[in-house]
This record gives C-alpha cells, structure tokens and sequence, in this order.
C-alpha cells in the first residue's frame, strides 16, 4: 500500500496505546492489562495487530506501562502476525500524549496512533491520503454514534477540518461524530507535548494545538467501532467481534 508509506518507501509505524490501568474494566478483567481481555476467544490486542497487518503496516510500537511483562510475553517480536513490535515502556503513567512522547525515539516522521481498547474498521490508506492531500498536522478518523455523551464529540466544517474537540462533553441522547481512536499525526506533533509528566492527548495536545491556530483533519469513518473500556461495552462486544475477521 504505496499510500501508508513515507517518503523513504518505509510503511508508516503505528504506535498503540496499551498502558493503561483499565480500573474500570477490573470487575470483568482482574488479573491482566485492558489490551489482552478476551474478546471473542482471542486477547483484544491481538485483533488488533491481526489488523494492523492486513493493512499494510509493518512497524508497531506498543506504548505499555500496567502489568507491561504479560504484553511482552503475549506479543514477543510480532513474528506470530508478521510484525516487527517493539514495547516502548512508561515507569510511571504518563496519559495518551506523554506514551507518545515517551516512544519518541521510534518514529522520524509522521506516524499513526491507535488506542489498545478500541477498534474502528477503517482503511488507514485512505485516511492517510486524506491527511495527506489536505496537509493537515494531525487527523483524527471520526465515526457517528446514536449517543455521544461518553465520548469524544467532534465538531467539522464541510471540507473535514476539525473546529472542536470535547472530550466526554456529549449531550446524552444525541447523536455525534466522535473521536474513533485512530490517528496519523506528524513528527511535529510530539513537540507539543511536555516530557516527563502525565499529558493527554484528547484533553491538552488537540485543543491546544487548535488554539494556536493548527489544522487538524477528521476524517469520517463507517466501519464497525467497538470500545471494551467499560464492563457494558466489554460484554456487547463479545458478541460484535465474533463477526470480524
């Protein structure tokens, strides 16, 4: 996939956000990290790369921090779904945005960014040429949900360009574009982000670089979007991702 690889002809890496305390899954996951609760017979992170995969990618940096040996056991070198994966280890938590700044030494330019507890079905080509054409920073892939209240709303103009991003600021009952968890951001965006310290990506890294006067893409996406972070959403998508591949 010509469109998933940077200038060099190298595909893209894509780092996963997987270290996380999982507090509110505990009831349902005691005893590993939110990224390999069982999904459909199958630990959620390796769907997860089985994807990764079959789109084209390669490189997979797995940013990890809570029970991060039972990632490194499960996943090894990535040979079992033909990936080179690396762990990128945070001693203490350090949010959505300062994992990335703490795998920085894996990526030379632009790169995408995907949660360990979500998965949305949609092409990375074509978000990456999305990004690409329109020049954006950062894109966010988006998708529409009956209820957007515990999610992240985003507001868009025509051509895609995102105007707000509020974080589980959703009014119950409302349909909503939010947040999917997928992202392609450029090298520059790591620069925005403090070292060092706890940093989110959906609450500082975003608006902030929206109030500076960034351009920031959503980029709109169909596909099937399951979220295992609650004990509610875990059980419903045991059944959904029975479905999937």
């Amino acid at each position: 996939m010509e469109c998933l690889k940077a200038k060099k002809h190298q595909p893209l890496p894509v780092l996963v956000l997987a270290g996380g305390l999982g507090t509110r899954l505990r009831p349902e996951v005691p005893d590993r990290p939110k990224a390999l609760a069982r999904v459909a017979g199958e630990p959620f992170l390796g769907r997860l790369l089985r994807w990764l995969k079959a789109q084209g990618l390669e490189r997979v940096v797995l940013c990890v921090g809570y029970l991060w040996e039972r990632i490194a056991d499960y996943v090894g070198d990535g040979a079992p779904w033909g990936l080179e994966v690396v762990l990128s280890v945070e001693e203490t938590p350090l949010g959505t945005a300062g994992a990335l700044k703490n795998a920085e030494r894996y990526v030379q330019g632009p790169f995408f960014v995907l949660n360990g507890d979500t998965f949305l079905d949609v092409s990375l080509a074509a978000l990456a040429r999305f990004h690409e054409e329109n020049g954006w920073l950062a894109t966010l892939a988006v998708t529409h949900v009956e209820d957007g209240v515990s999610f992240g709303v985003v507001e868009m103009d025509s051509r895609g360009r995102l105007l707000s991003f509020n974080e589980k600021k959703g009014i119950p009952g409302r349909p909503a574009w939010i947040n999917g968890g997928v992202y392609l951001l450029e090298r520059r965006v790591l620069g925005a982000i403090a070292p060092g310290r706890a940093v989110s990506l959906e609450k500082e890294v975003l608006p902030g670089l929206l109030d500076h006067g960034e351009a920031l893409g959503c980029f709109p996406a169909r596909g099937t979007f399951l979220d295992i972070g609650t004990p509610d959403r875990y059980r419903k998508s045991q059944k959904e991702l029975e479905h999937l591949p």
